[in-house]
C-alpha cells in the first residue's frame, strides 16, 4: 500500500521540469561547474546530527557520512597517577624560574596518560552509481549549495538528456534524503550502497552489510576500540515507474522516472540496537520527498531568515562569476554579496551542526572525512570550540546553543574529579585543559609544551553560559546555570597560590605563545605562571558570580567575598616593553611575535572588561593587536575571524579590512568557501567566528552605562586608570555591576571602502545585550541612515553612534521618538516596543 501511494505522490511532482539551476542568478548560493575534486570542496549539508558532505560526481556519487557521536571509543580516564605528588615539585620549579626542567617534570607527570581524549570519526560513504555516461555534455554540469533554503543539487545533461539530484538533511524527518529526476521518461537507473570505509578499502571495522527485503540495505560496524561504539547505517529507495530490487547489499533501481533516496545511523551512544533503529526509521518514513522537503525548508529558515545582511550590490560581473572566481577575485577587489554569502554560510553551517540534543559542533563541525583527522576533530577549548559559538548569541541563533551546555555539563562532570585527584582540590570545583570530547574529558591534551599546561578553560567556557543571559535576560536559564559558574570558580579557590604578593594558577601557561627566560634569547618556553589571559578569565568569572548572586538573590554572599578577596590579589595588568599589554607575569621577550592566538586580549574580545572609558588600558591591548598584525597575525583562518572582532572593538576598520579581505581571499577552500585549516583538510572554527566578526563592525553591545553608581562590593577591571570625573553625564558599568543599561552601539568600525563598494547596505535582526533586536541602514559612506531598535523583554538601553567613550559628548547626535536627540541617547523601554534612530 504504501509503494502504491509513494508512487502517486511522485507521479504528482513528476510534471516539474528538470532545467539547468542558473545559480548565478541568485544571491544565495555557492556554486560551480565541476564536481569536486577534494572532500574539502565538497559542499556539506546537516541536521545536527548527521552530516553529509557532497562532491557532486556524475557517475559515481560518494557522500561521505558522518553521525555526531559516532567517536574512536568510550570514555578513558587519563588523570596521570603521579600528577597530585609531583604539583608541589611543578610549582616550585616555575616559582623559581628552572621553567625549562619544570617542563620536562610536566612532560611526564602532568600530562595525561594516554596522552589524547578520543577523536571524532568518519561513518561511511554513501554511494549513488548512476547508470550513464560520467561525462556531461555542452557544458551543462552545474552544483550548487544554496543557504536560503538548506538544498544543495547537482545539474547535467548527457546526450540530451537531463539529470538532476536535490540533497537534503532533514532535522524534522531525521534523515538525509535525495531526489533524482529526469526530464526523459525512464532515465533514471542507479545502484545504491553504504561503504564503512572512505578510501574504498575492505570492509575496515565493518560488520555487517546486507539487504532488507526489496528497498532497503543496512551496514553496520564498530570504532575498533575498548570500549567501543557500534554504529549502522541504511539507505532505503522509492522510485517512480521503472523496477527497485536488491542483490546483496545494494539495492537497484532500473529505468525509473524519479528517485528517492533516504539514510538513517545511529551509534550505541543512544540507541542499544543501532541497527533495528535504522531499519525502523526507515520503514517509517511515510511523507514523500516533496512534504519531507517543504518540511526541512521552513525549520531550517524558522532560523536563517532571522537575520538579513547586504554589505550592498556586487557588480554583474561579480555576480556572474562561480564561487571559485569570486574567491580568486576577493583578494583584491571587496565583493558586497560574496561577503554577504559568506556571513550567512556562517550561520548555515551553526545551524547545520548544532541543534538542541546533538552534541556540540567540535573542530570539523560534523564533517569528517579521515578516521584519523587532523587535532582529532575533538573540542579545542583555547579558542576554537567557543569560536564555533560566537555567532550563536549575537547572530539571533541563541536556542542553538544547547550542545555547548550540555559539553559544559559533561566536562564538569568529569572535570570534578580531575580536580581532585590532579590537583588535590575537592571542595566541589571543576577542571578542564585545552581540550576535551563527546564524554568530557577533562584531563591535559597531548603534550604540546604551548598548550598542555593550562588548565583554565571552565571560566572561558561558562561565559557562554552568563552571556547567554546577557543577551536574553531569562533569569531561570541563569539560575540553572549558576552552579556551572560557581563550581568553575571553586577550582581556583582551592588551586590559587602565592607569588611575590599575588595570587596566581601555577602551572600555566599563555595560549599557545611562548617566550624567552630572562637572558636566554634562545630557547623559548612556555610554562609560566599568573599569564594576563588568567587574571582576565578569572575577573570575568568572579564577577559573574557576584552579578547572578545578586541579581537572583541566591544568599551566596560568604562566597562571593571570598572570591573578592581573592580577586583584589589578582596580578594587575601592565605596559610591556613594546607599549602593548603584558602578557605574562614578567614582560618576558615573546618567542613567536605574529602569533594568531590573542590570548592576553581575551579581555577585549570576547571579554567586555577593556573599552575605551579606559583609555590606558585599552591603547595596550589596541597596540598589542598592531603589534601581532606587524608580525603576520592573522595567516590563518580562525585567526583572521578574532582579529576581525577585536578590530571592530578598538574601532580599526582598516585592520578588519585586512583580516576579512585575507580570509576571503586567501584561506577558504575555492569551491565550498570551507576554512582550509592548514595542514587539515578543513577547519571550521573561522566559518563560525567570521560572521561574529563582522557583526562588532556594525553593531556592539558589550559595554554598560551605570544606572545607579557603583554597587557595593563592584571592583572596576585591574588596573583602575581613568574613570568618571564630576562632569561627564555618564559611566561604565562592568561585570560585577547589577544596576546598568546595555550600551548599543551603531556602526562602530564600518569599513569606508566597504560601504563605497556596495553603495551602503543594512542587516537586520541582529540581538543586543539587554534584550534587544537591532536593525541598521547604512549609506554609500558609510554613515547611519537610520536604525531600528526593538525591547522584547523590555528595560533600558543607550545607543549611541560611532565610536565615543562612555562619558564623552564630542560625538555624532542622534535622535529617536520619544527618546529626545544626543549623542548617547537612553531608551527606557517597554516589552514590545520600537524606535526608529537617525541623525539629529
Amino acid at each position: 500500500m504504501f509503494a502504491l501511494v509513494s508512487a502517486l505522490l511522485l507521479g504528482q511532482v513528476l510534471g516539474q521540469a528538470v532545467t539547468p539551476p542558473n545559480s548565478k542568478a541568485s544571491s544565495s548560493r555557492l556554486w560551480s561547474t565541476s564536481s569536486a575534486a577534494t572532500w574539502n570542496n565538497s559542499y556539506l549539508i546537516g541536521n545536527g546530527r548527521l552530516g553529509g558532505a557532497v562532491p557532486g560526481n556524475i557517475a559515481s556519487e560518494l557522500v561521505y557520512i558522518n553521525e555526531d557521536s559516532f567517536w574512536s571509543g568510550g570514555f578513558i580516564y587519563r588523570v596521570n597517577q603521579d600528577a597530585l605528588s609531583y604539583m608541589p615539585e611543578i610549582q616550585q620549579l616555575v616559582r623559581d624560574g628552572r621553567v625549562v626542567e619544570a617542563t620536562n617534570l610536566a612532560d611526564i607527570a602532568y600530562t595525561g596518560t594516554p596522552l589524547s581524549a578520543r577523536h571524532y570519526d568518519t561513518l561511511a560513504t554513501w554511494e549513488i552509481t548512476m547508470n550513464h555516461s560520467s561525462k556531461a555534455t555542452n557544458g551543462s554540469y552545474e552544483r550548487y549549495l544554496d543557504i536560503d533554503d538548506a538544498t544543495s543539487g547537482v545539474f547535467y545533461d548527457i546526450n540530451g538528456t537531463a539529470y538532476s539530484r536535490e540533497y537534503i538533511a532533514s532535522q524534522p524527518a531525521g534523515v538525509l534524503a535525495v531526489r533524482i529526476a529526469s526530464n526523459t521518461t525512464g532515465a533514471v537507473s542507479l545502484q545504491a550502497h553504504i561503504r564503512r570505509a572512505p578510501d574504498g578499502s575492505l570492509n575496515r571495522f565493518e560488520d555487517y552489510s546486507r539487504r532488507v527485503g526489496n528497498d532497503t540495505m543496512v551496514m553496520g560496524g564498530n570504532d575498533a576500540s575498548y570500549p567501543g561504539i557500534q554504529f549502522s547505517a541504511g539507505t532505503r529507495v522509492v522510485a517512480k515507474g521503472g523496477s527497485v530490487y536488491a542483490i546483496g547489499d545494494t539495492v537497484v533501481v532500473d529505468h525509473a522516472d524519479e528517485a528517492w533516496l533516504y539514510l538513517q545511523s545511529w551509534t550505541t551512544y543512544r540507541k542499544d540496537d543501532p541497527e533495528a533503529a535504522v531499519l525502523s526509521d526507515l520503514a517509517a518514513i511515510e511523507k514523500t520527498y516533496p512534504e519531507i522537503r517543504a518540511d526541512h525548508v521552513a525549520d531550517y529558515q524558522s532560523y536563517a531568515h532571522r537575520v538579513d545582511l547586504s554589505f550592498g550590490n556586487s557588480s554583474a560581473q561579480q555576480q556572474n562569476m562561480t564561487t571559485s572566481q569570486r574567491v580568486a577575485a576577493a583578494n583584491s577587489t571587496f565583493d558586497p554579496g560574496f561577503t554577504s554569502l559568506f556571513f550567512q554560510f556562517g550561520r548555515y553551517l551553526l545551524i547545520a551542526s548544532s541543534r538542541n540534543g546533538t552534541l556540540a559542533a567540535n573542530l570539523q563541525g560534523i564533517w569528517n572525512s579521515q578516521m584519523d583527522p587532523f587535532w582529532g576533530s575533538k573540542y579545542t577549548t583555547n579558542i576554537n570550540v567557543e569560536m564555533n559559538y560566537w555567532p550563536a548569541l549575537v547572530t539571533n541563533l541563541a536556542d542553538l546553543q544547547g550542545p555547548l551546555d550540555d559539553l559544559i555539563a559533561a566536562t564538569r562532570e568529569k572535570g570534578t574529579n580531575v580536580s581532585e585527584t590532579m590537583y588535590g582540590v575537592n571542595n566541589g570545583g571543576w577542571v578542564l585543559h585545552h581540550n576535551t570530547d563527546m564524554w568530557g574529558d577533562a584531563a591535559p591534551q597531548d603534550n604540546y609544551i604551548y598548550s598542555t599546561w593550562w588548565a583554565s578553560a571552565a571560566p572561558w567556557m561558562v561565559s557562554h553560559q552568563m552571556e547567554k543571559y546577557r543577551f536574553t535576560g531569562d533569569t531561570t536559564y541563569l539560575r540553572n546555570v549558576y552552579p556551572n559558574l560557581k563550581s568553575a570558580a571553586q577550582f581556583f579557590v582551592g588551586f590559587l597560590s602565592d607569588y611575590e604578593g599575588y595570587k596566581v594558577v601555577n602551572p600555566t601557561i599563555s595560549p599557545e605563545n611562548a617566550y624567552f627566560p630572562p637572558n636566554d634569547n634562545t630557547t623559548a618556553v612556555a610554562i609560566t605562571l599568573g599569564a594576563t589571559m588568567d587574571t582576565e578569565l578569572l575577573w570575568e568569572l568572579f564577577n559573574s558570580i557576584k552579578e547572578a548572586n545578586e541579581l537572583l538573590h541566591l544568599g551566596d554572599d560568604a562566597f562571593v567575598a571570598q572570591l573578592e578577596a581573592l580577586e583584589a590579589k589578582l596580578p594587575p595588568y601592565r605596559e610591556n616593553y613594546f607599549g602593548g599589554l603584558q602578557e605574562w607575569i614578567h614582560d618576558y621577550q615573546e618567542a613567536i611575535p605574529g602569533i594568531d592566538h590573542l590570548s592576553p586580549l581575551w579581555a577585549a574580545y570576547p571579554g567586555n572588561q577593556i573599552t575605551s572609558y579606559n583609555m590606558t588600558l585599552f591603547n595596550w591591548a589596541r597596540e598589542t593587536l598592531n603589534h601581532r598584525l606587524q608580525h603576520g597575525s592573522a595567516s590563518g583562518g580562525w585567526g583572521t575571524a578574532w582579529c576581525t572582532a577585536l578590530s571592530g572593538r578598538f574601532f580599526r576598520p582598516d585592520w578588519a579590512t585586512h583580516c576579512i579581505t585575507h580570509l576571503l581571499g586567501t584561506q577558504l577552500q575555492p569551491d565550498s568557501l570551507l576554512n582550509s585549516g592548514a595542514p587539515s583538510e578543513f577547519q571550521a572554527d573561522a566559518n563560525y567566528g567570521m560572521p561574529a566578526g563582522m557583526m562588532e563592525l556594525l553593531v556592539q553591545s558589550h559595554e554598560s552605562v551605570s544606572t545607579a553608581g557603583l554597587s557595593s562590593g563592584y571592583s572596576p577591571p585591574p588596573p583602575s586608570y581613568g574613570g568618571s570625573s564630576a562632569n561627564q553625564t555618564l559611566t561604565a558599568a562592568f561585570t560585577g555591576d547589577v544596576n546598568k543599561a546595555p550600551l548599543i552601539r551603531l556602526l562602530p568600525a564600518l569599513p569606508e571602502a566597504f560601504a563605497a563598494a556596495g553603495g551602503g547596505g543594512y542587516v537586520s535582526g541582529l540581538r543586543a545585550r539587554g534584550g534587544f533586536e537591532v536593525g541598521v541602514v547604512w549609506d554609500a559612506k558609510g554613515g547611519l541612515v537610520s536604525a531600528n531598535i526593538t525591547s522584547l523583554i523590555g528595560g533600558t538601553a543607550y545607543v549611541t553612534l560611532g565610536d565615543t567613550p562612555i562619558g564623552q559628548s564630542n560625538g555624532t547626535a542622534i535622535k529617536a521618538d520619544g527618546a529626545g536627540s544626543g549623542v548617547f541617547l537612553k531608551l527606557m523601554t517597554k516589552a514590545g516596543q520600537s524606535y526608529a534612530v537617525t541623525n539629529a
